[in-house]
């Protein structure tokens, strides 16, 4: 399945009207590497559009198939709607967006449920759960700093080992804690959805 979200993390609860959008894009293996390098040269030309915040790409390789997930990031609303009209988002339509939707492919998540859906299971689990999976992914690492780091870290200036910490707890959270927790956990963070490969 290939989908298109829009991600809206903000709103009234929230302290930023920032928005994010998720795209899901499964392709053959063999064309993984030719969708990549389009990919890469589309998101030269977003990242420099007014004001957008970045963006970030994750790959998953299944039997036969990859699937990216890309992350798109706004200032706002009214920033994510100037990209909608812009002739670059055209482009994205015809060279990343997949040729036929399905019915129902738009969807929109809160916070750090955007981590928690792929292309096989988009419907965000539950948040108790979710909350449940980040305390497993988040106390190891913790524990591990407590102990080892801290004596490095005591050498070094209260702001820079308080950065140092959150990089390294970010990258761990982002690129292998969640992604690997959320596999290993699918079938009990979403009962009845395919496993993903």
């Amino acid at each position: 399945m290939e989908t298109l979200r829009p991600l809206h993390i903000g709103g009234r609860d929230a302290k930023s009207n920032a928005v994010t959008v998720l795209i899901n894009r499964t392709v053959p293996a063999t064309q993984g590497n030719v969708f990549l390098g389009t990919l890469k040269d589309l998101l030269r030309d977003f990242d420099r559009f007014p004001g957008t915040s970045g963006s970030m790409v994750f790959r998953q390789e299944a039997a036969g198939s990859v699937e990216f997930s890309i992350l798109q990031q706004f200032a706002g609303k009214a920033e994510h709607d100037a990209w909608v009209g812009s002739p670059g988002f055209s482009r994205w339509c015809r060279e990343v967006a997949p040729p036929k939707p399905t019915p129902g492919h738009v969807h929109r998540y809160a916070g750090m449920e955007a981590f928690f859906v792929s292309a096989q299971a988009p419907d965000a689990p539950p948040r108790w759960k979710m909350a449940v999976l980040l305390m497993i992914a988040v106390y190891p690492p913790s524990l591990v700093l407590s102990i080892w780091g801290a004596p490095a870290l005591a050498r070094l200036p209260v702001l820079a080992g308080t950065f140092l910490t959150s990089v390294l707890m970010v990258f761990l959270m982002t690129y292998v804690l969640v992604p690997i927790l959320t596999k290993l956990f699918q079938s009990w963070l979403q009962p009845g959805k395919p496993r993903s490969r």
